[in-house]
């Protein structure tokens, strides 16, 4: 090894210990102790994912779903690419949707939005409309790195950028999270980069929403160190699964991932341009036609006991969400129309949540 590569990974340690030695004094401040942790575990409460709903547009419609599947509540699109709540018309739309939900017994903590940083168009208004009616967290992200560039500058200007989310995120008593993608080029799926970021910041306002299926990508079990790494930064967890396949050709299928949105440019027409944030597009497979793909939850790579083993330790408390981007006739991609029959879907995504069920069930958080 040569000198100045010594170096480099002396230094990229260092400053990793100091970002896990940062969030790891948050977690501190804000958790009980190891032996108040195990005397009282924090039931989660699981969300369906209203962007598999998409293919029902009314709130009385999406309601009925989630309770005919046993979910405890709804993570609710803020989008409009699509969303169920169009961010433009937010004040109007957002709050007889959250009531009609509310009033059928669902949960709404959390939505999901297409915020990239603080001038995205319709942030404030965004906030304010969630705020107003008591939801505590919301999606944000994703950044793209410029590979042709160095990246630790590009990881340094990121902090400005944090710097006035978490501001607006303290001014309305919300918490932003950041969506931990695995796509080439994306900030946050390498997960110290961005807590090198996030760690200068107030985990009330700013923090992950942890995606198991592209943290499964780490298969070497990196995906539990970045979890545990996060500490009083794990604010959300979206659940799904994912395996390895090799593939020669074929089209790719769709997903909820991110386009490119470069450290330093919001497109005009908004994060991402025209698309969104998180376009249908497949990123480059591995060498000799590797790739993984989304897979029925307890299917794949993804380790839900050991996962719930964590997530107690850490005494998570966070939303969370099944996402069910496998091929679901349209409903894995947020179409307005499905192709298969409604009790295939609405089945295949209740299975997901009762595999959960059972995958935490030792654990005692659901």
């Amino acid at each position: 090894m040569q000198r100045r590569e010594f170096l480099q990974l002396g230094t990229g340690a260092l400053l990793a210990g100091a970002a896990l030695s940062r969030a790891d004094e948050a977690h501190a401040a804000q958790a009980p102790s190891a032996a108040a942790a195990t005397a009282t575990v924090t039931k989660l409460k699981v969300d369906a994912y209203s962007r598999h709903l998409q293919w029902l547009r009314t709130a009385d419609e999406v309601a009925a779903a989630a309770i005919e599947m046993g979910y405890d509540g709804v993570n609710l699109t803020v989008r409009d690419y699509p969303g169920h709540v169009n961010p433009a018309n937010v004040a109007k739309e957002l709050p007889p949707f959250v009531e009609t939900l509310r009033a059928r017994g669902l949960l709404v903590r959390s939505i999901t939005t297409n915020i990239v940083d603080a001038d995205t168009p319709h942030t404030e208004a965004t906030l304010a409309a969630a705020s107003a009616l008591g939801i505590t967290h919301y999606w944000w992200g994703a950044f793209r790195y410029e590979l042709a560039k160095p990246i630790w500058p590009q990881i340094d200007a990121l902090k400005p950028r944090v710097a006035k989310l978490a501001a607006l995120s303290e001014k309305y008593k919300m918490t932003a999270c950041y969506h931990t993608y695995s796509m080439p080029g994306t900030v946050g799926s390498a997960f110290w980069d961005l807590l090198w970021v996030l760690r200068e910041f107030d985990p009330k306002h700013v923090g992950f929403h942890y995606d198991t299926g592209h943290q499964a990508h780490h298969i070497n079990g990196l995906w539990e160190v970045n979890l545990r790494a996060a500490g009083a930064y794990l604010s959300a967890l979206a659940v799904k699964d994912y395996m390895p396949v090799q593939e020669v050709g074929g089209a790719g299928q769709g997903g909820d991932r991110p386009a490119p949105t470069g450290p330093a440019a919001v497109a005009p027409g908004g994060p991402g341009g025209a698309g969104g944030p998180r376009g249908q597009g497949r990123p480059p497979g591995d060498a000799n036609g590797w790739r993984t793909r989304t897979v029925p939850l307890g299917t794949g790579l993804v380790d839900l006991p050991r996962l719930a083993s964590a997530l107690k330790d850490l005494n998570f408390s966070g939303p969370v969400e099944v996402q069910a981007e496998y091929p679901l006739g349209g409903a894995e991609s947020a179409r307005d129309a499905i192709t298969i029959p409604r009790a295939e879907v609405l089945g295949a995504m209740a299975r997901d949540l009762q595999t959960l069920r059972r995958g935490f069930a030792a654990s005692g958080l659901l």
